[in-house]
């Protein structure tokens, strides 16, 4: 494989750095209108982080991509050591700022949807840059739903953090 085969998903890279610094911005407004809240709560300081995290690592990988003429043996490793490094991140954090079951969208079932779509977020980039460490291009379709879960996780924290926290501070305990 070429560094052509990587140059063909040139507009796919450039897009998810766009989107992912975008979205990495709104969660900023989003954590800001909350903020007291946030701090207040270590469940919601561990979904802020991991979605901002998401979104420094779609980016990086954005960035990794459009990097013209790197040979595909180093891209396959920035790929892999950007999806570990934010697993390995999001996981210390989430062992010592563990989620809030009170928190909104805080029970059982919610945050192992979180989890889950974070391992995919996370994980597939790796296996992303060990197909392309093994020669097959088609591995970078692995990152088109490592992206999907890292905007899904994103969003959805963008929506608990600038519209839930600031609803149900307005409206007082239930």
């Amino acid at each position: 494989m070429t560094e052509a085969a990587i140059a063909l998903w040139n507009n796919y890279f450039i897009t998810i750095a766009q989107v992912s610094a975008t979205l990495a911005g709104l969660l900023f407004v989003g954590l800001t209108i909350s903020l007291s809240h946030v701090l207040s709560s270590a469940g919601y300081m561990n979904r802020a982080f991991v979605a901002l995290f998401l979104q420094f690592e779609m980016l990086v990988i954005g960035i990794f991509g459009i990097v013209p003429g790197q040979p595909v043996w180093v891209v396959g490793g920035e790929f892999i050591v950007t999806g570990l490094a934010i697993l390995i991140g999001t996981s210390v954090f989430a062992y010592n700022f563990p989620e809030d079951p009170q928190s909104v969208l805080g029970s059982t079932g919610p945050r192992t949807v979180r989890r889950v779509l974070a391992w995919i977020a996370t994980l597939l980039p790796v296996a992303c840059g060990i197909g392309l460490l093994l020669n097959k291009p088609s591995a970078l379709y692995a990152l088109i739903p490592a992206e999907i879960a890292s905007l899904y996780l994103s969003i959805g924290n963008a929506w608990v953090f600038a519209v839930e926290i600031p609803r149900r501070m307005k409206d007082g305990p239930k």
